[in-house]
């Protein structure tokens, strides 16, 4: 099995409703497939998604991370593929953050809206922290 076969899975898996078991299962509010996967499968090596899990409980609190291992289990069952990266949103920086919701593929949402929001907050704080990611090569490249 290949990663573009793969991705052919995965994405049928998300059109007959297996996908959204799975997240539910392993407590995914929001998946995506972001990377070569998306942009070009066919070319792909790896298959790269991003998960969201639970709202946090209050503001300010952080939400508990997904179940990661038995995410990723289940989704190598899904595609018979091993190479299955999984991003945790809620603990990405912000430029993972926006790599992996910008030119994403939406594969399961709870909410309706949510990968949108969740799409331009990523843009916003992308931008917003530009300067300080722009800083940081300055200091190393001194």
């Amino acid at each position: 099995m290949d990663a573009s076969a793969a991705v052919g899975r995965l994405l049928e898996a998300g059109g007959d409703g297996r996908l959204e078991e799975v997240a539910a299962r392993w407590g995914v509010r929001l998946l995506t497939l972001f990377g070569s996967g998306a942009r070009d499968p066919a070319r792909a090596r790896d298959v790269d998604v991003a998960v969201l899990g639970a709202p946090p409980p209050g503001p300010g609190a952080a939400g508990p991370s997904p179940d990661l291992l038995g995410l990723v289990g289940d989704l190598v069952d899904l595609t018979g593929f091993d190479g299955v990266d999984v991003l945790d949103l809620a603990a990405a920086s912000p430029t993972a953050r926006h790599r992996a919701l910008t030119g994403a593929r939406l594969l399961v949402e709870a909410e309706p809206g949510l990968f949108a929001r969740r799409q331009m907050a990523a843009a916003l704080e992308f931008y917003e922290t530009a300067w300080m990611r722009a800083a940081d090569l300055r200091r190393m490249s001194a």
